[in-house]
């Protein structure tokens, strides 16, 4: 008898609570799987359009750079879904204690002061924005201005 008692023990498997708790712990499992694979691809597709963007505004400054010459200028566009601007105007430095700010009349290279501000979607609608910028060396025009 004793025998017996002991095989219809074994043969009743898991109880309905057990069967119920592990099915609870496999759902927060999964939960937690799903929001960390979610987040995983929102940051590549957000690290995507920043380096896509990066890559719009430094073909802008390149571009830019490249001019036979470079003069005092405002340009835009869009490529894609990235809005560019881009800005030449001639660098003044600020002055130091003593010095002046303006170019002696002889000289006949000026720097150029190139910045692009793009802007592109980001996450929930609100559109994203940086600006890059450099100094670039350009000659004085004919008539003596940049």
């Amino acid at each position: 008898m004793k025998m017996r008692q002991r095989q219809t023990a074994r043969a009743r498997g898991f109880s309905l609570l057990e069967v119920l708790v592990a099915f609870v712990v496999l759902a927060l499992v999964g939960t937690v799987l799903f929001q960390l694979f979610g987040g995983a691809i929102n940051n590549a597709a957000s690290a995507d359009a920043w380096s896509r963007a990066v890559q719009v505004a430094q073909n802008q400054l390149a571009q830019a750079s490249m001019a036979q010459s470079l003069s005092a200028t405002t340009t835009s566009g869009q490529d894609g879904d990235v809005r560019w601007e881009l800005r030449v105007e001639p660098y003044t430095p600020m002055a130091l204690e003593g010095e002046t700010t303006q170019p002696a009349e002889s000289l006949t290279l000026v720097l150029y002061r190139l910045q692009v501000n793009v802007r592109f979607p980001g996450v929930a609608g609100k559109d994203r924005t940086f600006a890059l910028e450099t100094l670039r060396v350009g000659s004085v025009g004919p008539e003596g201005r940049p």
